[in-house]
């Protein structure tokens, strides 16, 4: 059975030889990690580069398209307000009226 670092608990209930009186031998074997070690050499390729920058027009893209319907979402947002000021300008001067002719 393997053992995962930090996870699994090592068994406590062994139960000792009857002819001896000694534990048997526990062999924990731990899985060697998956994560490669790349040199900073590596890191830097042209590869990564032209990735990396890749990466960036993509998110470049991403952004125009997303300010594109922000944009329209702005612009409903601001003809709702106008709609506003304008209906509460029509009710301070229906009040205004009102006062005026008592």
């Amino acid at each position: 059975k393997y053992l995962r670092p930090c996870v699994d608990v090592v068994p406590t209930d062994l139960e000792p030889d009857a002819e001896s009186g000694e534990y048997p031998t526990l062999v924990i074997q731990v899985k060697g990690t998956r994560a490669k070690v790349v040199s900073s050499g590596k890191f830097y390729s042209a590869k990564s580069f032209i990735l990396g920058f890749w990466n960036n027009l993509l998110g470049m893209g991403g952004f125009v398209r997303d300010r594109r319907k922000a944009k329209k979402n702005w612009q409903e947002r601001m003809s709702k307000e106008e709609e506003i000021k304008r209906l509460t300008e029509e009710k301070k001067r229906k009040r205004a009226e009102a006062a005026g002719r008592q």
